[in-house]
């Protein structure tokens, strides 16, 4: 901010002082304005945030804040609301129902129906195999009949492979995720986050593999 600026908003320094309380309160709340702006833009890469320069040129004639409802520096952290997240474009190349399956699982995620994520992870796991495998005879089967086959067309590590086999069997045994029931899922938001995004990751790795292949 120039000092023009600043003696404009009321916010200059002088008899020496080299930053006034008011000055930083409102720079903190520029600052967080604009690095939530660049989040929502999904353009604010790591270590690296566009500079920002504000004078009487392009800013406001007077001071757009009221001093005493910015809180800083009693509290020096903001949350930025994304809304919902968006398919992402690496896996944009998967099977048009996996993605309609990861917007189901987001939408879950978000209304904190934790086993509604494993069910919709379950069913991608199951999908993604079904359309590597691609055999009409596996349409119709579950992932547990088929997964031997699976396993041999997957390039996916025999970890990753498990661990899959291992949520499509959890699925079947939780509350609300499998079958309807009267008991209450146990599973947590932390799980169901990183189920999510481990969900993610496996689509991306399984599909990047596959467009190797000669």
């Amino acid at each position: 901010m120039t000092h023009r600026l600043l003696c404009r908003w009321g916010l200059a320094v002088f008899y020496g002082r080299d930053v006034s309380e008011d000055m930083l309160k409102v720079a903190f709340q520029i600052a967080e304005e604009h690095i939530a702006d660049q989040l929502k833009k999904g353009s604010l890469a790591e270590g690296e945030l566009p500079p920002i320069l504000l004078q009487t040129n392009n800013a406001d004639a007077s001071c757009p804040y009221k001093i005493s409802n910015i809180a800083y520096p009693k509290e020096t952290t903001f949350k930025v609301d994304l809304g919902k997240r968006s398919i992402q474009t690496d896996i944009s190349n998967a099977h048009p129902n996996i993605q309609l399956l990861i917007a189901r699982m987001d939408d879950a995620l978000d209304r904190d129906d934790y086993a509604g994520v494993l069910h919709a992870s379950a069913s991608i796991f199951e999908t993604m195999a079904k359309d590597i495998v691609a055999i009409p005879g596996v349409q119709n089967q579950t992932l547990k009949s088929f997964f031997d086959r699976y396993r041999k067309d997957s390039n996916l590590p025999t970890e990753i492979l498990d661990y899959i086999l291992e949520i499509y069997d959890l699925r079947n045994t939780t509350p609300l995720a499998g079958h309807g029931s009267i008991q209450t899922p146990a599973m947590s938001r932390d799980a169901a986050i990183t189920l999510s995004e481990m969900s993610r990751a496996f689509i991306r790795i399984e599909y990047r593999l596959h467009q190797r292949q000669p």
